[in-house]
């Protein structure tokens, strides 16, 4: 939220962060909900079962249809062989002479907390091949904030294109195809950077500004250490999204596309722990493995791992120590 402060945007969500001598906070009987939520999750984490439960949540639908992402000429847009979007809600882009089915490996997810829509998109990284269609889906989808779970390199295997510039100005700019794509800043703050980037269609002859927020602190094969840090990733996430949709005036959502390597795993974590936060603020009934089935039915094998799991739980068990209701 400061990075996002410091570079014109006005954080006006409110905080639900723990005011001392707020007496809602102070008052057992208003807090008893949220410290209940929390000693559900800290007893699941002590007893292992949040292992028993991962494993009886669905990888994916039981029937699902695939077939435009494994035609002979989408094949290789395809990181994973393995990791496809269902057919009836992948994002379609505007078919093309190179890409005749308008195809790229990302889907849509949404959700309805509450009376607010939640919208994502949850992508794999771009590939050398596939970066102009990573845009062209960021002008159509009209994405106004990039949630980057992954670093270029992990242990020197590579984990995603580059599809921005390293250096700010004009001169600087990447071309894909009919998108130019220029850095107007970067930021680092603890253990996320944000950018802002200057994406121009040549062919409308127009430019819009794109926020990029990437988590820098996630360890290869593991999860972050520090939950704290990762709240405060999603934080930002937020407040550029709701800063966004003020500016617009928007009646609707906009969506915040999400992308790691495979489009799965720390975005599934990414996307989850948000949508549970969101429950928890709008005293919502729903629990994490129920809310996994849902996403799961919207992008297969979102949350890979056992420990990424488990970590869903130790964030929102953080996020419930210091938060108050609404």
């Amino acid at each position: 939220m400061k990075m996002a402060a410091m570079n014109g945007l006005t954080i006006t969500a409110e905080s639900f962060l723990e005011q001392p001598d707020d007496p809602l906070t102070s008052d057992p009987d208003v807090r008893a909900p949220k410290d209940e939520r929390r000693k559900d999750l800290e007893a699941k984490l002590a007893a292992g079962q949040v292992f028993v439960e991962f494993e009886q949540v669905p990888k994916k639908r039981v029937r699902y249809e695939v077939a435009v992402s494994t035609t002979e000429s989408n094949i290789d847009r395809n990181r994973f062989k393995d990791v496809l979007p269902y057919d009836d809600n992948r994002v379609k882009l505007t078919p093309s002479k190179s890409n005749p089915l308008g195809y790229i490996n990302a889907s849509h997810i949404r959700l309805k907390i509450a009376d607010e829509n939640w919208w994502y998109i949850a992508a794999q990284g771009p590939m050398d091949n596939t970066a102009q269609h990573f845009w062209q889906m960021v002008w159509e989808q009209e994405v106004e904030v990039i949630a980057m779970l992954t670093k270029l390199m992990e242990h020197g295997k590579p984990k995603c294109f580059r599809y921005w510039p390293e250096a700010r100005g004009p001169k600087h700019a990447l071309k894909f195809g009919d998108y130019q794509v220029s850095l107007k800043f970067t930021n680092v703050s603890g253990s996320y950077c944000t950018s802002g980037l200057f994406l121009y269609h040549k062919r409308c002859k127009k430019e819009r500004l794109v926020w990029h927020l990437q988590y820098t602190d996630w360890p290869d094969h593991g999860c972050p250490e520090d939950p704290a840090g990762f709240l405060d990733f999603l934080n930002e996430i937020d407040a550029v999204r709701r800063q966004r949709l003020m500016e617009k005036r928007a009646l609707t959502t906009i969506p915040v596309l999400i992308h790691c390597t495979a489009g799965v795993g720390r975005s599934g974590v990414t996307i989850l722990t948000e949508i549970m936060k969101a429950c928890f603020e709008f005293n919502e009934m729903a629990d994490v493995p129920t809310m996994l089935m849902r996403l799961r039915e919207q992008r297969m094998y979102l949350v890979q791992t056992v420990s990424q799991y488990s970590f869903i739980y130790q964030t929102l068990v953080e996020y419930l120590k210091g938060s108050r209701l609404i």
